[in-house]
């Protein structure tokens, strides 16, 4: 059997068993060095965490700054989605402030599996396992290798509500996934939130419009997403009762003001050409971010034009698809901040990984020394001895006082 015919698996167990044997080693050297960020968000972010796993459980919901940081008082620039589980793994016995970045470790393993498991739903397995390792190659994996912010988490909880959106077009079940996923994001990353059901909109926009579907074939699909909203809201609301219990004081209208107010700050140029400064900028980190594969989309996108217009045979419907997808997540984030007078790397984030697999199949398809290499490194633990050999790379850069690899941005 060729490797582009083998089954879509991931590789479970081998797989599964070299990821958790790397994340268990990762776990444990991030204890013994007494890991601590350079990053000021993940510093802050662990902090925080420690302090909840020293503190009783009911005021876990309201946590405050810890002394010496930028604000004090009551923390709500977000929910506490992302300190939870950390605060919970310091409880049972893993140092408390190397927690966070040991979560932050697992969201990453969970996040290149659960992309794997999607693309296999468009492309050949060859390229879907493919892009378990290509993917930590991004210039913006080596940014963000080891960090205890947002972004790890919220990536996987948009990868889990579009796992379970697509495979609950066929089986109801996994509806809860989307659910989760949904909800997940929502307790993580608060407005940002709202990007969720959107992109599985846009997912089965894709599927159909690609494939020539009924509407009506995606039906689970849809109440999948519908279920998912009313829960995001429920979830809100019994987050906004405990968080008055908690305080006396409300959680959602104060982290709404500040978070809108702040995107609105002054900081760059206001009106038309501020936006199009914005729209630039955010381009410029598209580009070199999921850099080569964003450069090799390009050139596949051109070229398949190219075909199209000689009216030569048209791609599958997976692959369309995933172009769709791909091209709606990038204008949808790329768009709505580029309305924004801040700037920041991390507010597209999930869009550099996109336009990463979307470059990297396209990469495999052009580029055949690179798909022999991929035919080659098809194994199940590959993706596994990457991370690995990539996260011990940053860890004993920073234990040494070298500079770790972050990579220039334009």
């Amino acid at each position: 059997m060729s490797a582009a015919t083998r089954p879509v698996s991931v590789g479970f167990p081998r797989g599964a068993l070299a990821w958790g044997l790397v994340l268990a080693a990762g776990w444990a050297s991030l204890a013994a060095v007494g890991y601590r960020a350079r990053d000021p968000d993940s510093r802050l972010y662990a902090e925080i965490s420690a302090r909840m796993a020293e503190s009783p459980v009911r005021s876990w919901i309201a946590p405050e700054f810890p002394p010496g940081w930028y604000m004090s008082g009551l923390f709500r620039e977000h929910p506490v989605g992302l300190f939870v589980p950390a605060a919970i793994l310091g409880v049972l016995g893993y140092p408390a402030a190397q927690a966070a970045y040991a979560l932050n470790a697992l969201y990453q393993v969970l996040t290149i599996v659960t992309l794997q498991r999607l693309a296999a739903t468009l492309v050949p397995g060859v390229e879907a396992r493919a892009l378990g390792w290509l993917i930590q190659l991004l210039p913006i994996a080596f940014t963000f290798r080891i960090r205890a912010n947002h972004e790890a988490a919220l990536l996987f909880c948009l990868l889990l509500a579009l796992y379970g959106t697509e495979r609950s077009r066929r089986e109801p079940r996994w509806m809860l996934l989307t659910v989760a996923g949904l909800v997940g994001l929502l307790l993580v990353k608060g407005l940002v939130a709202v990007f969720g059901p959107a992109l599985c909109v846009l997912w089965l926009a894709a599927r159909r419009l690609t494939s020539g579907a009924r509407a009506d074939s995606d039906r689970t699909a849809w109440l999948g997403i519908a279920a998912g909203v009313l829960a995001m809201g429920a979830t809100a609301a019994v987050y906004e009762l405990l968080y008055r219990l908690a305080t006396g004081e409300p959680f959602w209208s104060f982290y709404a003001t500040r978070q809108l107010g702040v995107a609105a700050a002054t900081g760059t140029d206001s009106g038309l050409s501020g936006m199009l400064s914005n729209l630039v900028w955010y381009l410029g980190r598209v580009v070199w971010f999921p850099f080569p594969w964003s450069v090799i989309l390009v050139v596949a996108l051109w070229r398949g034009r190219s075909r199209s217009l000689a009216q030569t045979p048209r791609p599958d419907a997976g692959t369309r698809a995933g172009v769709f997808f791909t091209a709606g997540v990038a204008l949808l984030f790329v768009g709505l901040f580029s309305l924004s007078q801040r700037r920041a790397d991390r507010y597209i984030f999930p869009v550099y990984y996109a336009v990463g697999a979307a470059g990297g199949i396209a990469g495999l398809r052009l580029v055949p020394p690179l798909r022999r290499i991929a035919e080659r490194l098809d194994r199940p633990w590959v993706p596994a001895a990457v991370w690995a050999l990539t996260f011990t790379a940053h860890l004993l850069a920073g234990r040494l006082g070298l500079p770790t690899v972050k990579l220039w941005a334009p």
